[in-house]
């Protein structure tokens, strides 16, 4: 069986890390883990995830081992939900973006 065309347009890298997905209209808050973050979109593991079109508000929490670093505020929208979790695809593109390299360096 053949796989399917990959459609991104954006490098992505695997991460494991704490997200948080906020969507204002249900007044309500999903947490998951990172799975691939991209400058243009993520996937948040969650057993608990909002519905595809809800626009929605994330947080991204970087643990180092004294101290974490939270990237807020990134406004996007969900775009697919596969039942292990969700994509967002971002608003305007992940100005943080450069900061995860180091972060992955930092975890060596």
């Amino acid at each position: 069986m053949s796989q399917p065309a990959e459609r991104r347009e954006s490098f992505r890298m695997p991460f494991a890390t704490e997200v948080i997905c906020y969507v204002d209209e249900l007044d309500k808050q999903y947490k998951g883990t990172l799975r691939d973050l991209s400058i243009t979109s993520l996937f948040m593991e969650a057993d608990d995830s909002p519905e595809v079109g809800s626009i929605c508000r994330i947080e991204i929490v970087l643990e180092g081992k004294h101290s974490q670093l939270e990237i807020k505020n990134i406004s996007g929208k969900i775009v697919r939900n596969d039942g292990d979790g969700v994509a967002v695809c971002f608003d305007e593109r992940l100005e943080w973006f450069a900061l995860v390299p180091l972060y992955f360096q930092k975890l060596r």
